[in-house]
């Protein structure tokens, strides 16, 4: 499999200048790839070599990074690197330069890249029932009665700022206004579409795309008194949460501070919900992934 859409389309962020500062040994250097299998099982073209590249219109490295400058909208910052191919922790770019891939991805399966047994389970996956099998285990292994699939994390977290909302408005069917807001957390990144965006507290996601949707709350990650204070019947639908903040420099929330989000929900008759990054144990990976959790369900047995 080729990963050419990863190299032009900018899945690589940088590191900061680390490929500079940390020659670990036979010209090989730690780069950082985001979402390199994801993209690269979704493939299927030549392996992107420099004589592939001149066929495509391309000469070297720099003339496949200045087009993709050029052609494409970016979201991340690029490293100056353009790989070809990789087998485990090793990557080799256009020229036939070595890399050592230190950082993994996002939301990736931190297998090393073209791990045999993903690749085959996917493989054998992809000819049968992907979607039913998956969602079957998903609900043996879970409180879940049903699942709702989306493409990544964002549109999870727009799903279930939908599902709060009706599920507010089908359990009050007598109140006029029903409860339709929301609370996030400090250093909490939930998205880049427009809801899931509302519930992301860094400004410099957020300021440019103001107004988001409005009524959104945010509160002290980890402040369990500040929860129970905000968390009010009538007009909190969910309170979102990361259980692990990723995006805002791996902080985990206590055992304590879930249970009392859990506890102030069920008072209010709000749902909680938990946004994280999950990869499952049977091999297929889960871009993003949402908890939505009704009343009285245990913090326990997620």
């Amino acid at each position: 499999m080729s990963c050419l859409n990863s190299l032009i389309s900018g899945y690589i962020s940088p590191i900061g200048d680390h490929s500079r500062l940390f020659n670990t040994g036979k010209g090989r250097y730690p780069i950082r790839i985001q979402n390199f299998h994801k993209v690269c099982a979704s493939l299927s073209v030549e392996p992107l070599t420099s004589t592939n590249a001149t066929k495509l219109g391309f000469g070297d490295s720099k003339e496949l990074m200045a087009a993709e400058a050029n052609l494409l909208v970016g979201t991340y910052n690029r490293a100056a690197v353009v790989i070809a191919s990789g087998k485990g922790c090793t990557l080799y770019d256009v020229e036939g330069k070595e890399y050592l891939d230190m950082a993994s991805g996002i939301a990736v399966n931190a297998l090393g890249h073209g791990d045999e047994d993903w690749v085959n389970a996917v493989t054998q996956q992809a000819n049968i029932l992907t979607h039913l099998e998956l969602a079957k285990r998903l609900v043996d292994g879970s409180f879940a009665d049903r699942v709702f699939f989306s493409n990544s994390g964002t549109e999870a977290n727009e799903a279930a700022i939908k599902f709060a909302r009706k599920y507010q408005r089908f359990s009050h069917p007598d109140e006029k206004q029903p409860a339709t807001e929301f609370i996030s957390f400090t250093n909490s990144f939930h998205g880049r579409t427009m809801g899931a965006l509302a519930l992301t507290s860094k400004e410099q996601y957020r300021l440019p795309f103001e107004p988001v949707m409005p009524g959104v709350s945010f509160l002290e990650y980890g402040n369990i008194e500040a929860a129970k204070e905000a968390i009010v019947r009538g007009k909190t639908a969910a309170v979102f949460v990361e259980p692990i903040q990723g995006e805002g420099g791996i902080y985990s929330a206590t055992k304590e501070f879930l249970q009392s989000l859990r506890d102030a929900c069920d008072a209010a008759g709000a749902l909680l919900v938990f946004d994280e990054v999950n990869h499952l144990s049977f091999s297929l990976p889960v871009a993003g992934l949402f908890f939505l959790l009704p009343p009285d369900s245990s913090v326990n047995n997620i």
